[in-house]
């Protein structure tokens, strides 16, 4: 009997591993999918949500940025939803552009192995922030341009919501562009790799929990001293004995969003906030 070389094998286990992992994601698709040009010719795959029910027009845009392959998952997909049907034009991205094919899945990414693929992913993008910035807020500019070009938006009322790693970025932009009047910095950490003058920057709303293990807690406390002791809008919302993404993680398999109140807490406070700096 013949057997394969060793070698071959690997290879087939990997391409199995890949398309297994990756084939979830086409079952998901509660926005619309759009493809928005970037500067260098590329193209910045991401998910639209509009109001599903009449709004007095125009309306804020909000970006939403997550973790490398993040818009997938059904956890920002869901937020995303929420956020539109409270009258927000909002679009979902992964400001890395991280290719969609070597990402985990909408409903593995949460499990072994797709917790370590995850993770060697958001590695090879941090080590490219090292590097540059300028290409990672590139993503962001394009899609509040985006945004903009949307007939029911507002362009003059933007937000830039950044989960995770793109919560720093969001600072950074914010402090560029004008058309940007609010962000939300949802359990970010290390805002210094991306720089942001504090005198700049429009309302900051902060979400973390204190048994992040991604990002320490003190980085949000961290910020929020910086931008008070600066005379900036702040306000913070540290959650007691919460992990990182508990302001939008449930678990689909097993349960509802809503029955874990966490997560409608922190979204009656990131609505409330939006509506007092955006319609007053």
């Amino acid at each position: 009997m013949h057997f394969l070389p060793r070698s071959v094998l690997a290879i087939w286990f990997i391409l199995l591993f890949a398309v297994v992992m990756a084939a979830p994601a086409a079952a998901l698709d509660l926005g619309q999918r759009v493809e928005i040009p970037l500067s260098n010719g590329s193209l910045l795959p991401a998910y639209c949500f509009l109001p599903s029910h009449g709004v007095r027009q125009p309306v804020p845009g909000v970006v939403v940025g997550v973790g490398v392959g993040g818009q997938k998952f059904i956890q920002y997909q869901l937020h995303c939803r929420w956020l539109a049907d409270r009258g927000f034009a909002v679009v979902l991205i992964d400001p890395s552009n991280y290719p969609e094919a070597l990402t985990p899945g909408p409903y593995t990414w949460d499990k072994f192995p797709g917790v370590l693929w995850a993770d060697a992913n958001q590695v090879v993008v941090g080590a490219k922030l090292f590097v540059g910035l300028e290409w990672y807020l590139e993503s962001i500019r394009a899609t509040v341009n985006y945004l903009c070009s949307t007939p029911i938006v507002d362009p003059t009322r933007i937000v830039i919501s950044g989960f995770s790693q793109p919560a720093n970025a969001a600072l950074t932009y914010a402090c560029r562009d004008p058309r940007v009047k609010a962000v939300v910095w949802n359990y970010g950490g290390w805002p210094w790799i991306m720089p942001y003058d504090p005198q700049r920057i429009p309302p900051v709303l902060i979400f973390h929990g204190t048994e992040d293990k991604v990002y320490d807690v003190k980085y949000a406390l961290e910020l929020e001293a910086n931008l008070r002791s600066a005379g900036r809008d702040c306000e913070a919302y540290i959650y007691p004995g919460q992990d990182h993404m508990f302001t939008v993680y449930f678990d689909p398999r097993t349960e509802e969003p809503f029955e874990k109140p966490v997560i409608r807490d922190s979204f009656e406070r990131l609505v409330s906030f939006l509506y007092r700096k955006l319609y007053h």
